[in-house]
C-alpha cells in the first residue's frame, strides 16, 4: 500500500521494508497456491478475495461478475460481504469504466472522484480503491476490486498484484469451461481427438497467461526498493532486480547463472559461504535461513558495506531456491555508533547529572554524574520518578509537575532550587530539563540536565557577606570620624593656646596621642574594607625609593622617640627607581616601622636596609623584639589575624590590618612580602620586594615648592550639620589668624555665602536635606572664584575623585590635622 511504505524517516523506511518483505513473501506463497488451486468457480472466487483481503491488509475485496450491463457481486470478503449478489450498473461507475477500457484503475478518494459510483461506494465504505478486469479470451468478464477505508491507500504495486490474481481467476474461468466443455463433450460423444485438440489450445493459452504472471512477477521485483537476489542449490544466480543492480553495481545479465557469492560476498567469506550451503543441502542445518543477520556485502567497486539479510528457502517448479532481500544498513550502523559515542560521552560527563525521563516523568536513564550528584546509582534510580530529587516544599507545589508540562509547551525549563541527595541533604542546583521531539507522534520523552551550584552559591553568599561588611565599615568609619573632627578641632585649638600648666599641657598630649591611635584605628578599618573588596587604587610615577624611605622614617620617628628606639639606615649608595604610588608605598613601609617599634622593647634598634636584589629592590625591616613563632608566619598577613589574644599584651592594641594592607600595595606593585623569624624572643624581619624601574629622561625636573599662604586675613565660611563640629573648626581658623563664620545646614550655607562673600569654604558633605554637592553647585554657578573644601568622612579613592569631579578643591577627611587645614588656607593666600 502506498503509506505502508512510503515513509521519511530511516528507522521508519527500515521498518517499511521489513513489513514489505514479509508482505511479498506472503504473496508469493498465496499466489502459488491458488495458482495450482483446483477448487470450483464459486470457491475459488471466495478463496481470492479472502485471501486478497488477509494479504493486502484492505476493508474489503470483492469479485462483480459481469452480466449484461449489470455488475453482481459474485464473491466478497470483509465488510462487503454482506453484499453478496446484490446488482450494480455497469455505467457511472470505476468497475465499468475499468471494464471499457480493460485496465487497472485508482481512485484515491471517492469522495472527490467523479468516475465513482459514489452511492454505492458509501454503502460498503470505500474511501479509497482500485479494480483491475479479469480478462479471459480478450474479453472483460469480471472485475476484481480492493477497498479501503482510507483515502490514497494505493499504489501501482498493486495493481500487479490484482493483476496477478485476475490471471489467476482468468486461469480458473478457462479450466471451468474446460471442464464444462469436457463434459458437453461426453455427453455428446465427441471424438477423442477432438478433446485432444481442445486441451492442446487450452494448455497453450495457460502457458501464455502464465509466462504473462511471471513476467508480471518480474515486474513487481524489479519496481521494488529493496534489493532481491535468488540462486539455486549450486549457488547460481537465478533473481536479480534493479534495486540489487543499484546497490551492489552489477547488471542483471552479468550475473546470471553465474555463482553469486562471488559477486556480492567479501573473499574472505566466500568458502564459509560455500562450506554452509553444503552442510544445509547435506543434513538440513540451517544457520541463516529464515533468520535476520548483519554482514559484511561487496560493491563492483571492491568497497565494503554493512548489510542485512533475510533469507528465505522457496520451491519453485520442482527446484529449490534460496531467495535474499539485503538492505544497506550503513545509515543505521552509523546512528548506532553515533548513539554509543553519546552515550559513553554522556556517562564520562562527571559534574552534569544527565538523565533521559518518559513522558510521565520517570527516570529511563542516569549517567555517572547523575551519581555522583545525586548519590543514586542507576538501578536504584531508573524507573523511579524524578520527583523524587525535589523538596517537600517543592511536592506542595506540585513543582515537578509544573516542570513537565511548561517543558512540554515551551521546549525548555530552566531555574535553580534546593534538591535532594540519596541521604537527604540538600544541595543547590542548576537544571535544566528540556523536552525532546517525538516521532511520528510517538510518546514525548524528556531530557533532565542538573549540575551542583552549591559552591558558586556559597561564594556569592560570602561576597554578599564582604560587600554588606565593607559597606558597614566605610559607614561606621564615617560616623566615627565625624565626632572625631571637633576633638581634633578642639587639640588644635589647645595646641595653639599657650599654657604653662604641666598638668594641662600633659593632658592635652595624652588626648593627641589617644586621638591619633583612634584615628589610625578608623583608617585601618577602612583600608581593610578596601583591600577585601579590591578597590585599593595607585597613582604611579617613577620614583627614587630613598624617598620613599627618607618619608616613611620621617612619618614614625615620632614613635620611636617616645620608646627610646634607635633606627638604623642601611643604604646601597645609588639611586634605585621603582614604578610606584608614593602614598602607598610610603604607607606600607610605614606600617612595617610601626609594627617593628610596637612589638619591640625600649631603647633597642629597629635596622632599614635597602638595596638591589637582582631586577629587584629589596627594603628590609628588622627588629630585636617578642618575635614570631613558626606557626603564626604562615597566617601573619591575614585579615584580622593578630597572634596573641586582644589584651594579652595592653602595649600592642591594633586590629591586624596593617600586614594585610602591606601585602596588598606590595602585590599591587608587581611585588611581594615575606616575614621571618628564629622564633619566640628572637625578632622579626620583614622584607618588601618591589621590581626596579628605569630613572626618567632628563628634564622631568620636579616643580618647586608651592609658597607659603599670604600674609592677609582669610574670610572662611565652615558649613557642617555637626555643631560642634562646625563652631570648633571655626574657632580653630579665627586662631589662625583669620575671620570665620559658621553655618549648620545648607540654606544657611548659600545665605552666608551670598552675604559675606568668603574667600575659603570648608563644607560637610553629608548634611540633611541639602548636601554639601547641592550646595557647591550653586555656588559654582554664581561665577565666582572661592576655594572649597570637602569636610567628610568618607576617604576612599572614590570618594576622592567624586569631590574632584563635584569641582572641589581640597578633600580634608575628618577629624582634620592642622597641617591639612594650613594647607587649604594657604590655596586661598596664592589664589
Amino acid at each position: 500500500m502506498r503509506t505502508q511504505y512510503e515513509t521519511s524517516t530511516p528507522k521508519e523506511k527500515l521498518t517499511a521494508e521489513h513489513k514489505r518483505q514479509a508482505h511479498f513473501q506472503r504473496w508469493f506463497a498465496t499466489f502459488a497456491s491458488l495458482a495450482h488451486s483446483r477448487l470450483p468457480l464459486p470457491a475459488y472466487l471466495q478463496k481470492v478475495t479472502d485471501t486478497l483481503r488477509e494479504v493486502a491488509d484492505v476493508a474489503s475485496a470483492v469479485v462483480e461478475w459481469i452480466e449484461g450491463e449489470e455488475l453482481v457481486y459474485r464473491a466478497a470478503s470483509g465488510a462487503a460481504a454482506v453484499h453478496v449478489g446484490v446488482r450494480l450498473p455497469t455505467a457511472g461507475s470505476l468497475s465499468g469504466l475499468c471494464i471499457t477500457r480493460q485496465q487497472a484503475l485508482i481512485s484515491r478518494n471517492t469522495a472527490t472522484d467523479h468516475r465513482v459510483d459514489r452511492v454505492a461506494c458509501e454503502a460498503v465504505g470505500a474511501v479509497s480503491m482500485v479494480v483491475a478486469p479479469v480478462i479471459y479470451e480478450g474479453r472483460s468478464v469480471a472485475v476484481l476490486k480492493l477497498i479501503s477505508g482510507e483515502v490514497d491507500h494505493f499504489g501501482q504495486s498493486d495493481i500487479g498484484i490484482l493483476h496477478a490474481f485476475c490471471a489467476c481467476i482468468a486461469e480458473t474461468i478457462a479450466r471451468e469451461e474446460i471442464a464444462q466443455e469436457n463434459r458437453d463433450l461426453l455427453k455428446e460423444n465427441a471424438s477423442v481427438a477432438a478433446d485432444l485438440t481442445v486441451e492442446s489450445s487450452l494448455r497453450i493459452e495457460y502457458e501464455k497467461k502464465l509466462a504473462d504472471a511471471l513476467r508480471r512477477r518480474q515486474t513487481v521485483l524489479d519496481n521494488a526498493h529493496v534489493a532481491f537476489v535468488s540462486m539455486d542449490e549450486a549457488g547460481m544466480t537465478v533473481d536479480w532486480n534493479e534495486a540489487a543492480a543499484l546497490l551492489f553495481g552489477w547488471k542483471q545479465q552479468e550475473v546470471a547463472g553465474k555463482e553469486l557469492a562471488a559477486f556480492i560476498v567479501p573473499d574472505r567469506f566466500r568458502d564459509a559461504h560455500r562450506a554452509g550451503l553444503t552442510r544445509y543441502l547435506a543434513t538440513g542445518e540451517a544457520r541463516m535461513i529464515n533468520q535476520r543477520v548483519e554482514l559484511p556485502a561487496l560493491r563492483r567497486d571492491g568497497s565494503e558495506f554493512a548489510a542485512e539479510l533475510t533469507i528465505s528457502e522457496v520451491w519453485y517448479e520442482g527446484q529449490r531456491q534460496f531467495a535474499c532481500f539485503v538492505h544497506d544498513i550503513t545509515d543505521r550502523r552509523r546512528a548506532t555508533e553515533a548513539n554509543e559515542r553519546l552515550r559513553l560521552l554522556i556517562n564520562s560527563v562527571s559534574d552534569y547529572a544527565i538523565c533521559m525521563l518518559d513522558q510521565n516523568g520517570y527516570v529511563r536513564s542516569w549517567n555517572d554524574g547523575a551519581r555522583a550528584i545525586y548519590g543514586f546509582t542507576a538501578a536504584e534510580a531508573i524507573g523511579r520518578h524524578f520527583a523524587l530529587f525535589y523538596t517537600s516544599d517543592e511536592h506542595g507545589r506540585d513543582r515537578p509537575g509544573d516542570d513537565l508540562t511548561l517543558a512540554a509547551k515551551r521546549g525548555r525549563v530552566e531555574h535553580e532550587g534546593w534538591h535532594l541527595r540519596r541521604d537527604g541533604s540538600e544541595f543547590w542546583a542548576h537544571m535544566i530539563l528540556s523536552a525532546l521531539p517525538s516521532n511520528s507522534g510517538g510518546e514525548q520523552s524528556f531530557v533532565k540536565i542538573t549540575r551542583d551550584m552549591t559552591a558558586r552559591r556559597r561564594l556569592e553568599e560570602l561576597e554578599a557577606s564582604s560587600r554588606r561588611m565593607n559597606e558597614f565599615l566605610a559607614l561606621l568609619g564615617h560616623e566615627l570620624r565625624n565626632p572625631l573632627a571637633p576633638i581634633r578641632n578642639a587639640v588644635s585649638i589647645l595646641k595653639l593656646k599657650a599654657s604653662d600648666d604641666a598638668d594641662v599641657i600633659r593632658s592635652r598630649q595624652i588626648v593627641d596621642r589617644q586621638l591619633a591611635h583612634l584615628t589610625r584605628l578608623v583608617d585601618d578599618l577602612l583600608e581593610a574594607g578596601r583591600v577585601s573588596s579590591g578597590k585599593i587604587r595607585l597613582t604611579t610615577d617613577i620614583l627614587d625609593i630613598a624617598d620613599v624611605v627618607h618619608l616613611s622614617v620621617e612619618a614614625s620617628q615620632p614613635l620611636f622617640d617616645e620608646r627610646g628606639q634607635r633606627i638604623v639606615v642601611l643604604e646601597s649608595g645609588r639611586p634605585l627607581y621603582v614604578n610606584g604610588d608614593p602614598t602607598r608605598l610610603v604607607q606600607a613601609l610605614n606600617n612595617l616601622l610601626n609594627n617593628a617599634s610596637k612589638f619591640s622593647p625600649p631603647a633597642s634598634t629597629i635596622t632599614l636596609e635597602v638595596g638591589p636584589r637582582g631586577g629587584s629592590i629589596m627594603v628590609r625591616v628588622i627588629d630585636q623584639g617578642r618575635g614570631i613563632s613558626p606557626e603564626a608566619l604562615g597566617i601573619v598577613f591575614d585579615l584580622f589575624v593578630q597572634e596573641h589574644p586582644p589584651g594579652a599584651h595592653p602595649d600592642e592594641g591594633g586590629l591586624g590590618i596593617g600586614l594585610t594592607l602591606v601585602r596588598a600595595i606590595a602585590e599591587l606593585h608587581g611585588g611581594h612580602v615575606e616575614a621571618k623569624s628564629g622564633g619566640a624572643g628572637k625578632g622579626s624581619a620583614f622584607s618588601l620586594w618591589l621590581p626596579l624601574a628605569e630613572p626618567q629622561a632628563d628634564g622631568a625636573a620636579a616643580d618647586a615648592a608651592t609658597a607659603a599662604a599670604a600674609g592677609h586675613q582669610l574670610a572662611v565660611l565652615v558649613v557642617d550639620d555637626n555643631r560642634d563640629s562646625a563652631d570648633s573648626m571655626a574657632l580653630l581658623v579665627e586662631m589662625l589668624g583669620h575671620h570665620a563664620r559658621a553655618a549648620y545646614d545648607g540654606p544657611d550655607a548659600l545665605d552666608s555665602f551670598e552675604a559675606d562673600r568668603p574667600q575659603v569654604v570648608l563644607l560637610d558633605l553629608s548634611m540633611p536635606g541639602m548636601t554639601g554637592f547641592d550646595v557647591i553647585r550653586r555656588m559654582r554657578d554664581e561665577g565666582k572664584r572661592v576655594i572649597v573644601a570637602a569636610m567628610t568622612g568618607l576617604g576612599s579613592d572614590e570618594d576622592r575623585a567624586r569631590t574632584r569631579a563635584a569641582g572641589f578643591d581640597a578633600h580634608l577627611v575628618k577629624p582634620v590635622d592642622l597641617p591639612e587645614l594650613e594647607r587649604v588656607l594657604a590655596l586661598a593666600g596664592r589664589a
